[in-house]
């Protein structure tokens, strides 16, 4: 019978984080590369930075988290390809403040990401 409560207890504690205002987005990684400078083949592995994207439904913020040594800024642009906002610095919060799809832009030393969002 207790193994039942705990069970029990533990489900519901899990219903209950799984309904956090946070969600992740999925950013898309890309090299820039320079056209006609590169004619060999560079097999060494991209090394890309660990960056992480959320988005808050309740704050309608995009919240931007990476290391302190990445150097790189952060777009948003709405559907039409307006700049919804900027920030000079990755580890930043960005705000939304209408409806719409919206598409998040971090752009590095040679490498940016992307991702959409839907609000």
């Amino acid at each position: 019978m207790k193994k039942t409560i705990i069970l029990t207890w533990l489900m519901l504690i899990m219903a209950f984080a799984a309904m956090a205002a946070e969600n992740g987005v999925f950013m898309e990684f890309h090299r820039m590369s320079k056209p006609g400078k590169h004619t060999q083949v560079n097999r060494a592995p991209m090394r890309l930075p660990i960056i992480e994207v959320t988005y808050d439904t309740d704050a309608k913020t995009v919240k931007v988290i990476g290391d302190e040594s990445i150097d790189a800024e952060a777009f948003i642009y709405n559907s039409v390809g307006d700049l919804v906002d900027y920030s000079a610095y990755l580890n930043t919060t960005l705000s939304i403040s209408a409806p719409g799809i919206y598409t998040i832009c971090i752009q590095g030393n040679g490498w940016y990401a992307e991702g959409d969002i839907s609000v």
